[in-house]
């Protein structure tokens, strides 16, 4: 079990009850007349892909103008985390362009959304920290050392909040992935990443809320194993990784490094 508080809690047990409420109170007023919200996350996904296909923003940008549409009737913020989320897609496509402004400016819009709920819950958090993680690139001194910080704290708390959230343990472990050797990195990502795997996409079944994560953590694993030379691991845990997501392009994409 990972240890990341050092026997110190956020959050007492009244606050951690209220942040649990306030996000099953999201999920009850969500009006599940509007085909929208419906499999949200499969519809942001497929709109990140058409878009790259097409080389146009245009699915993600309606899809953005109709989570926008939404929140200005309902404020809510399961609403808001999908708004988020969609801008996080929509500036990896700006990225993939080099358009390095637009990329910027989606994702701060993004996060400065975020950043304005609370209480946040666990899954705001999670996001949160792979949005700030992607923001790193955009950063530099002592921002970059600040965002940082704010990525480790916040990822902590998505932890403490829901030991149970995948997502908060995957983006943990993708961040000291991507973290440099000489600032710390690489020493905790194995475990993250294991713990993210065997963790439920869902802790409540819903086509409303995020099932994120689990391939990526898996792919991700694989990476770090293959970067180790741990080749009897690597071959272990794709095994199991294309069992559950045969279709799944990145992980399918494993298999040439394995065969070397």
């Amino acid at each position: 079990m990972i240890n990341s508080f050092n026997g110190h809690n956020i959050y007492s047990e009244e606050e951690r009850t209220g942040i649990r409420q306030s996000r099953e109170e999201a999920l009850t007023v969500i009006d599940q007349n509007d085909s929208l919200l419906f499999d949200i996350q499969k519809k942001i996904l497929d709109a990140f892909i058409q878009s790259q296909i097409a080389q146009s923003d245009q699915e993600l940008s309606k899809l953005e103008q109709g989570l926008t549409d939404i929140i200005r009737q309902n404020n809510n913020n399961l609403v808001i985390y999908w708004y988020a989320f969609t801008c996080y897609y929509h500036s990896i496509f700006y990225f993939v362009k080099k358009d390095m402004k637009n990329s910027e400016d989606i994702l701060e819009e993004g996060i400065d959304k975020l950043k304005t709920l609370e209480p946040k819950s666990s899954e705001h958090l999670a996001l949160l920290v792979m949005m700030e993680g992607f923001s790193l690139q955009f950063a530099s001194g002592i921002k970059a050392a600040f965002i940082s910080k704010r990525v480790n704290d916040n990822g902590n708390k998505a932890i403490e909040l829901d030991s149970t959230n995948l997502r908060a343990f995957f983006v943990m472990g993708s961040n000291d992935f991507y973290t440099p050797e000489q600032y710390g990195g690489g020493e905790k990502a194995e475990d993250y990443l294991k713990k993210a795997i065997q963790l439920n996409d869902q802790s409540v079944q819903s086509p409303y809320l995020p099932g994120w994560g689990k391939n990526s953590a898996y792919e991700m694993l694989i990476r770090l194993y293959i970067k180790k030379q741990q080749w009897d691991e690597a071959g272990k845990y794709y095994k199991e990784a294309i069992g559950q997501y045969p279709d799944d392009y990145m992980i399918n994409q494993l298999a040439r490094e394995l065969e070397k």
